[in-house]
């Protein structure tokens, strides 16, 4: 290899070594818009967790979209909207879920929760997704 190229190399491997060095106290890299671990695991465990801050996240990360979209859908299988999964699917529940969830996080800070209140409106017919819609 000649020496042209092997300070090419170096110059090319150098800050990618230099990424990988210095504080390993953290999991994974800060990314702005990405929602924290544990706050993640705490939704999965509990979709009741899922904050307004969440819904507003959500055009900043994929991983916040994914977040949300766990939470409505596992909202959406409670044993309280079980009338309404098998009128209208699991999809119509979920999608209900997060109009409501979204119509509930208006005016609200962002540490506000939504979920309970928005299966209590779903199941009391408020909020329907594709509501002009058979099924």
């Amino acid at each position: 290899m000649s020496g042209r190229r092997a300070s090419a190399l170096v110059a090319c491997l150098l800050p990618a070594l230099a990424l990988g060095c210095g504080d390993e106290s953290s999991d994974e890299p800060t990314i702005p818009g990405r929602p924290d671990t544990a706050h993640v695991r705490e939704v999965d465990r509990n979709p009741y967790k899922v904050t307004c801050a969440d819904l507003r996240r959500q055009p900043d990360h994929p991983e916040a979209q994914k977040l949300v979209i766990r939470a409505e859908f596992s909202l959406a299988r409670v044993p309280e909207l079980r009338a309404q999964r098998l009128r209208w699917t699991l999809n119509r529940t979920g999608r209900s879920v997060y109009y409501a969830l979204t119509a509930l996080c208006k005016g609200k800070p962002g540490s506000f929760e939504p979920g309970r209140g928005a299966v209590a409106a779903v199941r009391a017919g408020k909020f329907r997704a594709a509501k002009n819609r058979p099924g």
